[in-house]
């Protein structure tokens, strides 16, 4: 047997020989000469017993295990080869998916001094921040300049101070502590008449200033006209007075604004009167409550001119029946103010300036000063003024139901809105439909002027009788207090106006029969 091994044994295995080239024959397996195996002293044996099922004798070197066999795998098990994809560089101006924060712009790395750096690469602040250049908390301050030390000046002696001179005692002023005077305390009836005699004296100094100035202005014509040589009759006829009477109304008009400019300070409504007028102008007054409609406005005119119905049909035949009682006959200013109305200085007063002044005193301060006691009171009571104010039996009653509309469309829609309806009915209505109608024949103006009153007459009293209930629940939800009528009416400003305006119109609106 020996060291080496049979190769005759091999092949009787089952080991394959080893094949040539085709075509050629076997070769021959060459032969292996095994290592021989180190061993220790007392021999391989020694080391590993012997293993009695072992076919090998004691001595021998023992093969290693065999390997367990391998499945053997296929190439299409593994996976195809990808080629490494080329590298892509990310634009800067796109974010990097990995960090959610935009990428730093250069302008972050720009200040050499204090340097930003992005929210990735900023870790924990320095404690000690470096101060820049040139700066140091304690910097030295430069020295002043040298200033030259002023001369030496010699402190005057010593003087002793006065002896000391205790002052006299004087005697304290007794001041004798006034008594004390109870304040008033004002009644309801007294506030009101206080304030019906303080509105009711500035409408009667308005009336004394007017015609003081009108006679004023008359006498001042006529003595112009006398130095000129112009004859007494011609002075004194009735077409110069009509042409006078306009200039001579606008000359009074003018003194009474003057008078109510002086009386501005004293009175806090007239004194904020034109803010008033601003704010209604612009749809923001305070007064005003309810916003003007074409219907109402058609609505207010009707109701003015179905009061021109009440003057035509009831009051003038009944004024008419009373003179002729006395052998007397009416004259009314209504006829004076036709007679005048062609000149332009009357139609300027009766169509624009004298309605804008009657609405600034009436509806403006007269109506806004009682307006705290009701409103129907002062609508009322400042009709009743109006009415009074004109100094003319009917002119002054027409007058009270025109203001009665006026007050209400004052107190509810605007003093602005008063101003427009008085101007409409005054010029619209009495200077040019009088002119209309006077191109026509007199069977005609008649025939027009009696239906168009009619008719708006009629018109006036069916709305009002629609209305009733309205105007009833309107008059209960804005009554004044009980006592409010009775102390207005015994107001002695209030009457002394009253009984004075009634004397005039009694003696300047009649003339002999």
């Amino acid at each position: 047997m020996g060291d080496q091994i049979d190769d005759t044994d091999r092949t009787s295995a089952g080991q394959p020989e080893h094949v040539g080239p085709i075509g050629e024959p076997p070769m021959a397996q060459p032969q292996l000469t095994p290592q021989p195996q180190q061993t220790s002293q007392q021999g391989y044996a020694a080391d590993q017993p012997a293993d009695q099922s072992s076919s090998h004798t004691a001595g021998q070197p023992v093969d290693p295990p065999a390997r367990p066999p391998q499945p053997q795998q296929s190439y299409s098990q593994y996976q195809p080869y990808q080629p490494y994809q080329p590298y892509q560089q990310v634009p800067q101006t796109q974010a990097n998916a990995q960090f959610p924060q935009q990428a730093p712009t250069t302008a972050a790395y720009q200040n050499p001094v204090y340097p930003v750096y992005p929210a990735q690469l900023q870790g924990t602040p320095y404690p000690y921040q470096p101060y820049p250049s040139g700066q140091y908390p304690y910097s030295p301050q430069p020295v002043p300049p040298y200033q030259q030390v002023p001369p030496y000046q010699q402190v005057p002696p010593y003087q002793p101070a006065p002896p000391y001179q205790p002052y006299p005692p004087q005697p304290f002023a007794q001041t004798q502590q006034p008594a004390w005077i109870p304040q008033r305390v004002l009644t309801y009836a007294q506030q009101v008449r206080r304030a019906v005699d303080r509105e009711a004296r500035l409408v009667l100094f308005y009336c004394v200033v007017m015609t003081a100035i009108a006679l004023v202005a008359s006498m001042t014509i006529i003595a112009i006209l006398t130095l000129k040589g112009m004859p007494t009759t011609e002075i004194y006829s009735d077409a110069l007075q009509n042409r006078m009477s306009g200039v001579v109304s606008l000359v009074a008009l003018v003194g009474c604004a003057v008078y109510l400019g002086f009386r501005r300070p004293h009175d806090p409504l007239w004194k904020g009167l034109p803010h008033e007028l601003r704010l209604e102008i612009t749809g923001h007054g305070q007064r005003a409550h309810r916003t003007m409609t074409p219907v109402v406005f058609l609505v207010a005119i009707m109701l003015i001119l179905g009061a021109s119905s009440v003057y035509t049909f009831i009051l003038e035949p009944a004024l008419d029946w009373v003179s002729g009682l006395f052998g007397a006959k009416p004259d009314t200013a209504m006829d004076s103010i036709d007679a005048s109305m062609g000149t332009l200085a009357m139609v300027l007063y009766a169509g624009f300036f004298g309605p804008i002044m009657e609405e600034l005193l009436f509806r403006g301060l007269v109506m806004p000063a009682l307006a705290k006691y009701g409103k129907v009171f002062s609508i009322v009571t400042s009709a009743v003024m109006f009415g009074f104010f004109h100094t003319d039996l009917l002119q002054g009653a027409y007058a009270i139901l025109v203001g009665l509309v006026l007050g209400y469309i004052a107190t509810e829609y605007g003093l602005v809105w008063s101003i427009v309806l008085h101007i409409t009915n005054n010029f619209v209505f009495s200077d040019l439909l009088s002119r209309l109608l006077a191109v026509m024949p007199q069977d005609a103006q008649n025939i027009v002027g009696y239906g168009f009153t009619i008719a708006v007459g009629v018109g006036s009293l069916l709305y009002l009788i629609l209305r009733f209930n309205r105007i009833r629940e309107y008059m209960k939800a804005h009554r004044s207090p009980q006592g409010t009528v009775a102390a207005c009416w015994s107001s002695p400003w209030f009457l002394v106006f009253l009984v004075l305006s009634f004397l005039v119109a009694c003696a300047t609106g009649f003339t002999s029969a």
